[in-house]
């Protein structure tokens, strides 16, 4: 997809992730009048750079979820990425890089709950509305006392204020997509999940669709200043229908419809307390 399109793979993953927010949101009636900005991890290492520390820093990409097809906000979405690339790679030289690997993910969820607890979110304007991050794993099948690895279940940390991390990890020729959420924010996040399949059915059905009919206008034109005798064996092959299971025009049943009241949290006498998804509370 990301060939065909002329983009990168971590545009696709934003668009993907875009395209289902902008679902999810819809279902609420809730239609943000700017577009959602995803924080998106950034690796300042340098290629052949082995040091034991963390060089990231983080961009924000406008995920532009106000517009409606799926291409220009793909196009949006690299545009986007490819400023703050540049505004990251400007800034390299102010950003320690001494501390650590070790002990990282401890610390980061030390910082993470201590934010949430001093109630600096409630009063500070968000700086992102997710984080999704796309990190690269080996392509090759790893192994631990013969037995092989199956698959990668990607975790990561929300933080107070944002309440959806959404992480991203390749294995082995496969994309995994890991939702980390807030259950009283998002309690309905698989339905969330369903959504980023059915974007990424449908975006790659558009991209595929435009690269062929791309390919069909350039053979034409090709074919205007051929001669006929050449015709027939530059007549482009029909592509191939794509099969049923990526079709996405019947709609999925969703688990909204079926627990719009449950459980969310226990309250302080152990009692459940129930409240409706996304109402206050929830």
């Amino acid at each position: 997809m990301a060939k065909a399109s002329g983009t990168s793979l971590n545009d696709v993953v934003l668009a993907i992730c875009a395209g289902a927010l902008r679902r999810y949101l819809a279902e609420y009636d809730c239609k943000p009048a700017k577009p959602l900005v995803a924080g998106v991890p950034v690796s300042l290492r340098e290629q052949g750079n082995q040091d034991m520390t963390n060089q990231v820093s983080f961009m924000m990409v406008s995920l532009a979820t106000d517009i409606k097809d799926p291409l220009a906000r793909l196009k949006a979405i690299h545009e986007s990425a490819a400023s703050g690339k540049k505004v990251s790679g400007q800034i390299k030289g102010a950003i320690p890089m001494d501390f650590p690997s070790l002990g990282a993910p401890w610390l980061m969820s030390g910082l993470a709950s201590l934010y949430g607890r001093s109630r600096l979110a409630d009063t500070l304007p968000p700086v992102a509305n997710v984080t999704i991050s796309n990190v690269p794993g080996p392509q090759a099948p790893f192994y631990l006392a013969g037995a092989k690895v199956a698959t990668y279940s990607p975790v990561s940390i929300p933080a107070h204020g944002v309440a959806l991390n959404v992480t991203v990890q390749s294995y082995n020729g496969v994309v995994e997509f890991g939702l980390t959420a807030c259950r009283r924010a998002l309690p309905d996040v698989g339905d969330l999940g369903d959504y980023m399949v059915d974007a990424a059915h449908e975006l790659g059905q558009l991209i595929a669709a435009a690269a062929a009919a791309a390919r069909a206008a350039g053979a034409s034109a090709a074919l205007a200043e051929q001669p006929s005798a050449d015709v027939a064996a530059r007549v482009p092959r029909p592509r191939r229908e794509p099969p049923k299971a990526l079709a996405t025009g019947q709609p999925r049943p969703s688990r909204r419809a079926a627990a719009q009241w449950r459980p969310t949290h226990e309250g302080r006498n152990g009692q459940a307390v129930t409240a409706r998804p996304g109402a206050p509370g929830a």
